[in-house]
């Protein structure tokens, strides 16, 4: 038997084995999904259960008796099946936002043709370790019942569980005779919780709150119910040997060693600590945290942990990093025999150098076959399987990343993630290709991730085009042709293969220490890999859309996203302006030209206030909703100011830069007018900037703005965006690369 052959096997016995629960038929969970989705439809549908190939899942969409049909294998199939009828059938876009209402039509359209789709992906894994600190650190159950009613109408069945993991190791660490006060202090705050998850850092922006401990587990619970009475297997934890610095001092006999090197700049005293997997109180922690996990949150087979992320292992001796795998899947199996170790291949890839064959074979080989799953963790940057003869035939997840710290940036190749995971889905030399994944860390662009989760169910060839013409349907709430024509620009003009995702990206507002001509020591690259035309003559045509779709949640995001891009891209034109006049010495023109540039800031900001996904204000209340009493509300805001901005790490300031309404005005426009008002005084006889000063000016100011409270941050959405919108355009699209006659023939309205 070929090697080939027997990964296949294998891998289809990890589905047996270990089964998913997508083959759970929970006709309740399914039916309470179209309840909350098509609120006073639920009598227009039925739902009915039908086989699937060997290695499949299925799923069809008809109709009967005057009713929408939803057929499925299980569960999710279901769901996807509703998914496919409201988008295909009904123009109906569902949102992972939760402020977005979902809009049906007041009779729902039957199907006029009968329609069955397969996968042989049946693995589809959502999110990332450090989604759950730049995205979803302060989310109640109202954010995360709609993110799981997405999850499942997309198909996903591996989402990861990382809320309410402290309250596992609060119960393990007491065992080990360490008090709440030094457990709550080896925990960062809130929104830095992955990374000491990860070993990258201990205790900074601690201690957490016990309020948080405790409301995190309470969500997690009816996060997981959810999520399984869906029919997805939700990836809990385990233990890969990261502990409190406290336990050295408590248990001196335990081989207890500082991970070497300080994570991205942090000081020492943030370091991490690391018991050698030899020791023998490794397996016996490692079966604690998974006991006590499992009796909080039930069982599960799949576990994602990983030891070395960003970070060097106490030693590269290939013996040593088999040991540690064998003794973290040891932990695993100790409790769970039939478990699988989900290990993101991040860790790998930015550090080939030291991750040699050698050494990354000898941990992935130290795991039975089948029983390590590699998540290939940003394949439209890197397919790392390329280079590692495919994970040395261990099962891998094509996954795409897409955004870092949650960078709100109009970004996404699109053709180039349908030609890649094509090409690997259809690869018969990858029978260890075990499914797809997004592992984004923030909630932007969404229809690059609803399209990668569709594509698997749309056999050997996706015609991009017309899936993108279909979406843009969808979004507008019925056919219209200039969104339609605005999405196709898009697709071929915009959402680019050659761009970077592994740099930070933002608009020119966002620079970390302003100039007036390229771009210093940041943190967010401006430059974007289209033409700025094309992204206006996109823009225009979505302004053109007709009344149906301007009552569209979809078209309205859609609107607002290309609308604060292109005025972003619009503000390199005019510090080019402000920086010409600054080398004429032309006191009149810098001062126009400055005044025009941070009026665009300004109106930038304003803008972004009509999404609430796109300001600030929510995400202040969310963190301090979590506080226990008002004491505790200041702690919470500066946390949520802090990820954001200075992040706490000297090299991480800005990573998790975004466009948002107050972060605009109150963060990032200060320091350009710094810098405007030093210029201005050179340019009328006075001292010249000191540019060392000048970044000294600017990080003050970044950590005034992190450690503040209060200011005047809306919570709900304000004006028209359509109008706003409309008025920018004509304010300052004349501002940018001319564009084409078709794009601005019409009068815009």
């Amino acid at each position: 038997m070929s090697w080939k052959h027997s990964i296949l096997i294998q891998l289809l016995a990890i589905l047996v084995i270990a089964p998913m629960a997508v083959r759970a038929d929970n006709a309740a969970a399914v039916w309470g999904l179209i309840a909350r989705i098509a609120p006073g439809h639920v009598q227009d549908f039925l739902v009915e259960t039908i086989p699937a190939s060997p290695g499949e899942n299925a799923f069809e969409v008809d109709s009967a008796h005057g009713k929408i049909v939803l057929r499925g294998d299980g569960a999710l199939s279901q769901a996807v099946a509703l998914n496919w009828y409201l988008k295909h059938v009904a123009f109906v876009d569902v949102s992972w936002y939760a402020d977005d209402a979902v809009r049906l039509p007041a009779r729902l359209p039957l199907p006029q043709a009968s329609i069955r789709k397969a996968t042989k992906a049946n693995i589809r894994f959502f999110m990332n370790y450090c989604t759950f600190g730049y995205t979803m650190p302060f989310w109640h159950w109202r954010e995360w019942e709609r993110a799981i009613d997405w999850m499942a109408l997309n198909g996903i069945n591996l989402p990861l569980a990382q809320s309410g993991n402290e309250y596992i190791w609060q119960k393990v660490w007491r065992q080990y005779g360490l008090t709440d006060e030094q457990i709550r202090a080896f925990f960062t705050g809130p929104a830095h919780l992955p990374w000491n998850r990860m070993a990258n850092i201990d205790k900074w922006d601690g201690p957490l709150p016990q309020s948080y401990i405790d409301g995190q587990h309470s969500l997690e619970k009816q996060i997981l119910a959810r999520e399984r009475s869906l029919g997805m297997t939700p990836v809990l934890c385990a233990f890969a040997g990261h502990v409190p610095e406290a336990l050295r001092h408590i248990h001196p006999e335990m081989k207890i060693s500082r991970i070497p090197g300080n994570w991205s700049g942090f000081s020492p005293e943030y370091g991490t600590w690391f018991l050698d997997p030899l020791d023998p109180q490794f397996a016996q922690i490692a079966l604690k945290f998974l006991q006590e996990q499992e009796e909080e949150y039930g069982k599960s087979n799949y576990y994602g942990t990983d030891p070395f992320n960003e970070i060097n292992p106490p030693s590269w001796e290939a013996s040593y990093l088999r040991d540690v795998a064998k003794s973290i899947y040891d932990g695993m199996a100790r409790l769970s025999p039939n478990a699988v170790w989900l290990q993101m291949a991040w860790t790998f890839a930015g550090d080939r150098k030291h991750w040699t064959d050698e050494r990354l074979s000898a941990m992935i080989r130290a795991v039975p076959n089948g029983h390590m799953i590699l998540i290939d963790y940003a394949c439209e940057n890197q397919e790392l399987y390329r280079s590692t003869r495919a994970f040395y035939g261990a099962p891998f997840i094509w996954s795409y990343l897409g955004n870092f710290g949650g960078n709100t940036y109009v970004v996404g190749p699109i053709q180039k993630i349908n030609e890649r995971l094509t090409d690997a889905m259809n690869n018969p030399e990858l029978p260890n290709f075990a499914g797809v994944g997004a592992t984004l860390e923030g909630l932007n662009n969404p229809v690059v991730y609803e399209m990668l989760f569709e594509r698997i169910w749309d056999g050997s060839h996706l015609d991009l085009q017309t899936w993108v013409r279909d979406e843009a349907r969808s979004r507008a709430g019925g056919p219209d042709a200039n969104v339609e024509k605005a999405w196709d620009i898009m697709r071929e003009k915009v959402l680019v293969d050659n761009v970077d995702p592994t740099g930070g990206h933002g608009v020119i507002f966002q620079e970390r220490y302003p100039s007036l001509r390229g771009e210093a020591n940041t943190r967010l690259s401006s430059e974007f890999p289209y033409n700025n035309a094309d992204l206006l003559r996109a823009w225009s045509f979505f302004l053109k859309a007709g009344p149906e779709a301007r009552q569209s949640p979809a078209y309205e995001r859609d609107l607002v996203d290309v609308t604060r891009q292109a005025l972003g891209n619009i503000g390199l034109i005019v510090r080019s302006q402000m920086a010409a006049a600054y080398e004429r010495k032309d006191v009149t023109a810098f001062q126009n030209s400055s005044n025009e540039f941070m009026e665009l800031g300004r109106d930038l900001d304003e803008f972004l206030g009509t999404r609430t996904e796109f300001m600030l204000g929510p995400w202040i209340e969310g963190a301090k909703s979590w506080a226990a009493d008002k004491s505790e509300e200041q702690y919470y805001e500066q946390n949520a100011r802090t990820i954001l901005t200075v992040w706490g790490g000297s090299k991480l300031t800005d990573y998790a830069g975004r466009q948002w309404n107050g972060l605009m005005r109150d963060y990032y426009l200060p320091r350009w007018q710094e810098l405007i008002d030093g210029k201005l005084t050179e340019l009328k006889g006075g001292e010249q900037v000191n540019r060392q000063a000048f970044m000294q000016q600017c990080r003050d100011l970044d950590w005034k703005f992190a450690r503040a409270g209060g200011g005047d941050y809306a919570m709900q959405a304000r004006g028209n965006p359509v109008a706003m919108s409309s008025g920018l355009f004509r304010k300052y699209a004349s501002l940018g690369p001319s564009t084409s006659s078709d794009a601005t023939a019409h009068h815009i309205q």
